[in-house]
């Protein structure tokens, strides 16, 4: 894993740890844990993707949102990573 990599993903945890409710405080997030079952709901979710819009200065457009964006750190990635770059 590159730096940016790892930069990406801390940057990524700490704007989702305040609305993951069934995380232990300081406890890891793993790249591929499930966001859902660390109590990311639908609300969070929608305010979650605010504030990366507002950390990253990216548009998300709607095309690129499904089931599965807000799953894990490393989707949020994978979406993330083509935006930043544009």
């Amino acid at each position: 894993m590159s730096v940016e990599e790892i930069t990406l993903q801390s940057r990524i945890e700490e704007i989702i740890r305040p609305n993951l409710k069934f995380l232990t405080k300081g406890a890891p997030i793993e790249r591929e844990d499930n966001l859902g079952e660390l109590g990311l709901d639908s609300l969070a979710a929608i305010n979650l993707l605010f504030d990366i819009e507002s950390e990253f200065d990216v548009t998300i457009p709607d095309e690129v949102l499904d089931e599965n964006t807000f799953s894990s750190i490393a989707h949020l990635e994978a979406m993330l990573t083509p935006l930043m770059a544009s």
